[in-house]
């Protein structure tokens, strides 16, 4: 076995300069950011790739989702050609399926409007999330409108949960 001698002239790391190298809080918060944005933008991309097509539509739905996020079109186009369809499997827990709708819905709402190609490809990703084409309306009008008003996803789970039940 070949091990390496461990260092004890430590006297190199006086030659570093540590101001260049520090990050403050910002720039690490920032990283934290874009990495969740990017996960994000992957798992959007991978429940497109469900069904083996990224339509136009939901094309152009994850170029404008990834703008809001702060990709540019470069990164976008990245992300899309390099992400694996097969990843991508809907989660079997109602409520995580839910929160995904949600989250999708909650996106497509950050510039506090919604358009019709948004609501369409919104319904395309509930399917591929795994809800029945009957639940989709109503599941999108809660959210909108839940949104809209302030609530939180649990808060629209219950509520949607209960409209099952009835």
């Amino acid at each position: 076995m070949n091990f390496e001698k461990p260092i004890h002239d430590r006297s190199f790391l006086l030659n570093i300069n540590y101001k260049k190298h520090k990050m403050n809080y910002l720039d690490s918060s920032e990283i934290l950011i874009k990495k969740q944005n990017t996960e994000y933008l992957v798992h959007l991309i991978r429940i497109a790739l469900a069904d083996d097509v990224i339509t136009g539509n939901e094309m152009e739905l994850l170029h404008l989702i990834s703008k809001k996020l702060g990709f540019t079109e470069i990164e976008t186009v990245q992300l899309i050609k390099t992400t694996n369809k097969s990843d991508y499997r809907p989660p079997s827990e109602f409520s995580q399926r839910f929160e995904q709708v949600f989250e999708i819905v909650n996106m497509s709402l950050a510039d506090r409007s919604i358009i019709k190609d948004e609501m369409r490809l919104a319904s395309s990703f509930a399917a591929k999330c795994g809800f029945k084409e009957n639940e989709i309306p109503s599941l999108l009008l809660l959210l909108l409108n839940g949104i809209r008003q302030g609530k939180n996803k649990s808060e629209l789970l219950k509520e949607y949960q209960n409209k099952l039940k009835s």
